[in-house]
């Protein structure tokens, strides 16, 4: 080797090595000064080569102006969990996007939380879990490689897939990942956890993704995602807000929604589900269910879809009401039942009041998810956990 070659190795080499150190350092350091504790640690996603995304496991802070904390098994939760089932253990794991998660609802509040507390009403002889796996963001692609990755660890005994009509943006067909696509993930994820607050990343990365998504769907997926101030505000003590408290409501009687009109809503479009299905997205949608369906007939898992879709409310009354979205529930309850339990909360949305229903279209708190837990806990003891427990 020459002269020059050993000057580079003795000497510039090691000053390379000791700037990056020092510089990584002083990166932790500034994060640190500049970091609001409130906010708790930086870092609520992780990067992941077949999900994309995935929770950080002990991540505690604020998220959609409600406290969060996630377990050490990377899901919301306040309890630690053994991955080894006790002879009474029933275990459902709950798969979603943030309408799952609980995206602004006090975790004793989320419809998961509320069903495991019906499940141990019902039958306290029974070491009832639910796990409340759900990823603010996911699609049907991302949940069905959730379960592929967890499935085999966490050994349910029921997974309920949650449903919201966004889960149709951006899916894609999961294939397991290779060492590349994993070292890639574990970069992007130590990168996260020290750029999520420098202003930066926030300004400059942050704002070119969103103006270059290809789509506005993306855009509409992801905008409450994209910025970090909007995720992390308003912290303030959510548990006293009038939306997440558990109420007495009203119901409405059969007859009585038979009998509704609503004068100056929307009418029914009969070309709405033909479009749905020519969009772009349905195809990689519709495959992610197929597979999950599969995986339900070949008896790896036991499945059960749960539709979250509200009805419109009707202008100036407290009333929710058709408008065309009946065709539309029906048409996913047909498309996810094939082979597999199904049940929607619309129908029994159609029986309150949208007033006593805090943010029903969509991220529900309160009352609402309420109704959700009673809907899947009600479906699930008649059709379901009596098969599946054995008990």
């Amino acid at each position: 080797m020459s002269i020059r070659g050993r000057k580079v190795l003795t000497i510039t080499v090691p000053i390379l090595i000791v700037t990056a150190l020092a510089l990584g350092a002083g990166v932790e350091a500034w994060v640190r000064w500049r970091w609001d504790p409130l906010k708790g640690s930086p870092g609520f996603f992780q990067s992941d080569p077949m999900r994309r995304q995935r929770l950080a496991p002990g991540y505690t802070g604020w998220f959609a102006g409600v406290p969060v904390h996630i377990n050490s098994l990377g899901f919301r939760d306040d309890r630690e969990y053994s991955l080894e089932k006790g002879p009474s253990t029933f275990r459902i794991l709950v798969l979603g996007d943030s309408v799952t998660f609980g995206h602004g609802s006090v975790a004793e509040h989320t419809y998961p939380f509320l069903f495991e507390q019906k499940l141990k009403a019902w039958r306290p002889d029974v070491d009832w879990q639910v796990w409340n796996l759900a990823v603010p963001g996911y699609n049907t692609s991302q949940e069905l490689a959730h379960l592929l990755q967890v499935g085999p660890v966490y050994k349910p005994d029921l997974v309920i897939i949650g449903f919201f009509d966004n889960d149709l943006i951006e899916n894609y067909d999961v294939e397991p990942s290779g060492r590349i696509q994993s070292a890639v993930a574990y970069l992007k994820s130590f990168l996260r956890r020290y750029l999520y607050s420098v202003e930066l990343y926030r300004r400059v990365y942050l704002t070119l993704a969103w103006k270059l998504a290809g789509t506005d769907e993306y855009h509409k997926r992801v905008e409450h995602l994209a910025v970090e101030d909007e995720l992390l505000a308003n912290m303030r003590q959510v548990n006293g807000l009038n939306e997440q408290q558990l109420t007495p409501v009203d119901r409405f009687t059969d007859d009585q929604v038979q009998t509704m009109v609503c004068v100056g809503g929307q009418k029914p479009n009969p070309t709405v589900i033909d479009s749905l299905q020519r969009d772009s997205g349905f195809a990689p949608w519709l495959r992610a269910v197929r597979r999950l369906q599969a995986l339900n007939r070949s008896g790896a898992y036991r499945l059960v879809f749960f539709l979250n879709i509200t009805p419109p409310v009707c202008p100036n009354t407290d009333t929710f009401y058709d408008g065309g979205t009946a065709a539309i529930n029906r048409f996913f309850l047909n498309t996810f039942s094939d082979g597999v339990p199904t049940v929607s909360t619309y129908d029994e949305l159609r029986h309150r009041r949208p007033s006593q229903m805090p943010n029903a279209c969509c991220h529900a708190i309160g009352n609402t998810n309420l109704v959700k837990a009673e809907v899947l806990f009600d479906f699930l003891r008649d059709r379901v956990l009596p098969a599946a427990s054995g008990r």
